[in-house]
């Protein structure tokens, strides 16, 4: 729950930036992920979901007139839309050998290498497109892939993202649904349920190296933070710095991804979490459009006492967390995906360790010119191991529901200057039961930010 805490609207926001974008990306992605350059991304991305002209082309059409080029274009547009890109490059390539001067075409084909990851065959062909006399249009998004290709060709990728916003919840502290709460087994009445705005801000640094060896294609790392600065529940201010290192290893259609991770915290201005441990995901592509995935996380979590929580070192131990899910490609502009999972916590005093059973599912969609939106629903179950000796009232189980949704727009469709920033709208409901009625309570949460992203190739 802490580490989601402190990294909750990071996640957010980087989910809005890059995943929704990714999701065409992800229909025909090959054994080699692509680098995530947002921009190229987009741009490739709104490109190959274009409509073709008319109905779908049948192979039977194709079969009946192989030299109607019109045809041939419109089956490969169609063969994109369907996910089937790599029959959609041969499809263009065909085409072009029966005519060599279909510059269309050959933008359309270099965006498909582009996307199959074949840069060198996508830098060839836009370089044949820019010696060629184009219209303004046409030139003018050549010419914008051809620096996307030659950003691609970089072996050092490093980004960043800046973001500001403001956050409402209706019960910030998390009182009781009930007005009571129980001490030493008896109920004390409570009625200090308070809602709160804070001002929120966060960083992200990140950086990629591109290796010479296909088993082991990339290593990374990056840098977060986080800061929740309240209105007037000064006592839970938050700060957060978190820090990720890990490499990517593949073979055929398996990626194992291991990491290292950190997490340093400050709860009103004192240091209160300082966690460390690893990160191992495995994902398997078991078809163009389906992944499945395993991952497991293993966390050493040093609570410290402040003057707000005197007892969090109670708390310290170690807390593991085994996941499995899907994530499919529903269409072009549609993902959607599954999760189901174990964990368990072991503390320094065992009313603070629990098990854990989670399960969720989540969906994003495109909604054209760069819109999107995220939503998401989680469901955990905690079976906590003693009773709290403060409280006595038996031993706690927590049944706990997220759902939220995500909106997120460019700003680049109010004026092109805005085109690196992006604004998202949020909104979450979390609702708690607990055999304990200090934690059984519900939150409304609504959060807009706004969110810059640059990236750098060296």
């Amino acid at each position: 729950m802490i580490r989601a805490l402190i990294i909750l609207a990071t996640l957010i926001l980087v989910t809005a930036g890059l995943s929704a974008q990714d999701i065409y990306k992800d229909v025909q992605k090959p054994t080699h992920e692509e680098t995530q350059q947002q921009r190229a991304e987009r741009l490739a991305s709104e490109a190959l979901k274009r409509s073709a002209p008319g109905e779908d082309v049948t192979y039977e059409a194709i079969l009946a007139d192989p030299d109607n080029v019109e045809l041939n274009y419109r089956y490969a547009r169609a063969q994109v839309r369907r996910g089937d890109v790599k029959s959609a490059a041969a499809t263009l390539e065909r085409i072009l050998l029966v005519d060599q001067n279909q510059t269309e075409v050959r933008l359309f084909y270099a965006i498909v290498l582009y996307r199959l990851d074949n840069i060198v065959e996508a830098q060839r062909e836009l370089d044949v497109l820019q010696k060629l006399t184009l219209p303004p249009l046409l030139r003018e998004e050549s010419g914008k892939y051809a620096a996307a290709v030659a950003k691609r060709l970089k072996k050092t990728h490093i980004s960043g993202l800046l973001g500001a916003g403001f956050e409402y919840d209706t019960n910030r502290n998390a009182a009781p649904a009930s007005g009571q709460a129980l001490f030493l087994g008896t109920p004390i009445p409570i009625s200090d349920r308070r809602d709160d705005t804070s001002l929120i801000l966060m960083g992200n640094v990140g950086v990629k190296r591109d290796l010479p060896y296909q088993s082991v294609p990339e290593v990374f790392g990056s840098f977060n933070y986080y800061q929740a600065e309240q209105t007037l529940a000064k006592n839970i201010n938050l700060k957060a710095y978190s820090v990720q290192i890990g490499g990517v290893y593949r073979a055929n259609h398996v990626k194992l991804t291991p990491s290292l991770l950190f997490d340093h915290v400050e709860l009103a201005q004192s240091t209160f979490l300082r966690d460390r441990g690893g990160d191992l995901r495995l994902d398997y592509r078991f078809s163009p459009t389906t992944n499945l995935f395993l991952e497991g996380r293993d966390m050493y979590q040093d609570f410290v006492a402040t003057p707000q929580v005197g007892a969090a070192a109670e708390r310290t131990g170690v807390q593991t967390d085994f996941t499995a899910g899907t994530e499919h490609i529903l269409n072009p502009s549609l993902k959607f995906g599954t999760v189901i999972g174990y964990g368990f916590k072991n503390a320094a005093e065992q009313y603070w360790g629990f098990d854990r059973l989670t399960a969720g599912i989540n969906c994003a969609w495109l909604m054209g010119r760069g819109t999107f939106l995220i939503s998401s629903i989680n469901a955990n179950y905690d079976k906590y191991k003693a009773e709290d000796p403060t409280i006595l009232g038996g031993y706690r189980h927590d049944s706990t529901m997220r759902a939220s949704g995500t909106l997120g727009a460019p700003l680049g469709v109010l004026h092109p200057k805005l085109k690196d920033l992006l604004a998202t709208l949020t909104y979450e409901y979390y609702h708690a039961l607990s055999t304990i009625k200090n934690y059984a309570y519900t939150n409304n949460k609504i959060a807009a930010m706004i969110t810059y992203r640059w990236e750098v190739g060296l």
